[in-house]
């Protein structure tokens, strides 16, 4: 008899175990098909091989699930959108304003090379329960010091998790990106 429900419990300890692995990579995936394109940017070179898509999935199961089966989720302030080695940025200031956020940062920061005055900014507006995200449309520089988004018709009134992003001209290289925090 104690045989028997040894192996029973192992039985069930396997089976929650593949649970918990398929809905950890289902919740992975979710958050991460709303902002592909910027994954698809923000994690196109890497030091493994792979996807853009892969390696974005593996930094969010090693790093921002949290919870116990059932009740697994993604933290999106632990989540990236990209990972690399170009400066990120120093924010002075972000606003919102109805549909309108505004971000500003130090565009003169000493540590930052004479390489990377041209490098973009990418601001990304992410409603993750409703799985919206819109990024700006516009080429920002750095050097501008100063980014606006207006979010698109159906994101106006929903709070949106921000994350800034840094990429080179020929958008090989990013930085990590820098989660901004929930605005309403």
């Amino acid at each position: 008899m104690k045989i028997l429900a040894i192996q029973s419990s192992k039985k069930s300890n396997i089976e929650n175990g593949r649970q918990t692995v398929r809905l950890k990579f289902q919740k992975a995936r979710q958050f991460l098909n709303p902002v592909n394109a910027i994954i698809q940017i923000g994690f196109a070179r890497g030091k493994n091989k792979g996807t853009a898509i892969g390696r974005a999935m593996s930094y969010i199961l090693h790093s921002a699930m949290e919870g116990l089966f059932p009740d697994i989720t993604v933290n999106a302030s632990q989540a990236r959108l990209s990972a690399g080695v170009i400066s990120g940025l120093r924010v002075t200031d972000i606003s919102r304003v109805g549909k309108s956020i505004s971000v500003s940062w130090d565009p003169q920061v000493s540590r930052v090379a004479c390489t990377e005055h041209d490098d973009r900014v990418l601001l990304c507006a992410y409603a993750v329960e409703q799985e919206l995200a819109a990024v700006n449309e516009e080429q920002v520089w750095r050097k501008v010091g100063k980014l606006q988004l207006e979010l698109p018709a159906g994101m106006e009134q929903l709070g949106v998790h921000l994350y800034l992003i840094v990429h080179d001209r020929s958008k090989q290289n990013c930085s990590n990106s820098q989660y901004l925090g929930w605005y309403n």
